[in-house]
């Protein structure tokens, strides 16, 4: 047993605990893993340099360098890892609002479903002024908006293009009205 105690005086162990330690963090969440693998690097090299000659100044020292480690490094690596603070507006589906998509595999109804857009899978759902119950896989739709569950608000593209072609048939009527109107106006 003492033979084993020993081996926490040699940088060894210490530098394979680092590297377990790293394996750790990269797979999981938080920073834990991470601090404990820096208290144990930092070990390592004090083992090497002779500051922690015995298998307890070791322990000792690993624990005083995570400690460390940790109040040092928490405000930095998690202001880091935080990322930018943006507004919906900025990151959120605003800046998607009027592109194409595609209904993807299964049908996409006023309930639910999903679309490709941009190469992406997405969330959305059918509004529910579209005239129409559900679209197949493989339809063109519009975004429109998103609703409070962030999902992608969409118009079926036909149904859009039937909106336009009537909105410039009354824009067209209209303007022939007001022409005749200027005419009978002149006479």
């Amino acid at each position: 047993m003492l033979e084993s105690l020993d081996l926490l005086a040699t940088p060894i162990p210490w530098a394979l605990g680092f590297l377990a330690l790293m394996v750790i963090e990269l797979s999981t969440s938080g920073f834990v893993a991470g601090f404990m693998g820096f208290g144990a690097l930092l070990t390592a090299f004090a083992v090497q340099w002779g500051v922690a000659p015995t298998p307890g100044a070791a322990v000792l020292s690993f624990l005083v360098c995570t400690i460390l480690s940790a109040v040092t490094l928490w405000k930095p690596v998690t202001r880091w890892a935080g990322g930018r603070i943006t507004s919906d507006a900025d990151e959120g589906i605003e800046p998607f609002v009027g592109d194409v998509g595609t209904v993807d595999r299964e049908p996409l109804t006023a309930v639910g479903g999903s679309i490709r857009l941009h190469g992406a899978r997405m969330s959305a759902v059918l509004t529910f002024d579209a005239g129409v119950v559900s679209l197949p896989a493989g339809e063109k739709v519009r975004v429109v908006s998103r609703d409070v569950q962030q999902r992608f608000v969409v118009v079926p593209l036909s149904k859009e293009v039937e909106e336009q072609v009537e909105a410039a048939a009354e824009i067209a009527q209209m303007e022939r009205d007001a022409k005749r109107r200027r005419q009978q106006q002149l006479q």
